[in-house]
């Protein structure tokens, strides 16, 4: 009898268009996935994959079968969020997906949470790609954009200040930056170039030459810990550099730069006793804390 599981392997080697990145995707060895791939192959009596020197390569037959199990594969997910979305008590898990900037801090929050509603499970994925929350990734996710899938519930719950910092030794040795043209003679703590996601990363790479740039890393923590080192000046959130210590807000009145931040829930999700009261404690914890997430004055 043809298996799910079998099924969702084939999908993700799909996607991942090779072996070794499916089984890393899966959790799984290589030779795992492609003993699995063989027996759904021996079994449905089809070769669903070519190998190419890039990687694999889908059959006439695979296309078709992946076709067809991407519609079950919605399907089977709409009826877990059916049954999840009934639930009329506060209890079970609710996976959260949330940017590193924010896991450190929610996590702590979450204490006074677990003491409210002690029969939820939170799961915290930490992740700073967008979590498919259609395909169940997560129940909720915490996003620094409006998302316009229509079958997507959002919720406004404050703004993300960034800027630029440095630690006070550094400024003390290297004076302080006036104008964005004065970064041209300062040392620079950026991102690894695949990791510019941030408008004040973005905004670094335009304003300092490249040969300034004499830290990167795709860490945030390491980012922000290179700074406080003495290392450089570089751009970071205003939230973490607070919660942080030990850095000083240079260009203020020229770099306030702000996002927006959201709570997202699939449609068929809202009602649920758990993600409701989960979405709740998160829209009240955001609130809270409008001011210093938004790096403003008062916080």
């Amino acid at each position: 009898m043809l298996e799910w599981d079998g099924l969702r392997d084939f999908v993700t080697v799909a996607e991942a268009g090779s072996l070794s990145a499916g089984a890393k995707r899966l959790k799984v060895s290589q030779p795992t996935i492609s003993r699995r791939i063989s027996a759904l192959e021996t079994h449905l009596k089809t070769r669903l994959f070519d190998r190419v020197p890039r990687g694999l390569e889908l059959t006439e037959a695979g296309e078709d079968l992946l076709q067809r199990v991407r519609r079950m594969e919605l399907e089977a997910l709409a009826i877990e969020r059916f049954a999840l979305g009934t639930d009329a008590m506060p209890e079970g898990a609710v996976r959260i997906s949330v940017i590193e900037l924010f896991a450190e801090w929610l996590a702590e929050e979450f204490v006074a949470f677990s003491r409210s509603y002690p029969k939820i499970r939170i799961e915290l994925i930490v992740d700073n790609a967008s979590a498919n929350l259609v395909r169940r990734e997560a129940d909720i996710a915490v996003r620094m954009f409006r998302p316009d899938q229509p079958d997507l519930v959002a919720r406004k719950v404050g703004e993300h200040g960034l800027g630029f910092f440095a630690s006070p030794d550094y400024l003390a040795k290297h004076g302080t930056p006036k104008r964005f043209r004065d970064l041209r003679e300062h040392d620079i703590v950026g991102f690894d170039e695949a990791a510019i996601v941030s408008n004040t990363a973005k905004a670094m790479e335009r304003l300092a030459p490249r040969e300034r740039y004499v830290f990167r890393s795709n860490g945030l923590m390491v980012h922000v810990a290179a700074m406080k080192a003495g290392i450089g000046v570089g751009g970071t959130s205003a939230f973490l550099a607070g919660r942080e210590g030990g850095l000083v807000r240079v260009l203020e009145d020229k770099a306030n730069i702000m996002q927006e931040i959201w709570l997202v829930t699939h449609e068929d999700l809202r009602r649920s006793a758990r993600v409701r009261a989960t979405m709740d404690f998160l829209a009240a914890v955001f609130e809270r804390n409008r001011a210093a997430l938004a790096g403003t004055p008062e916080a």
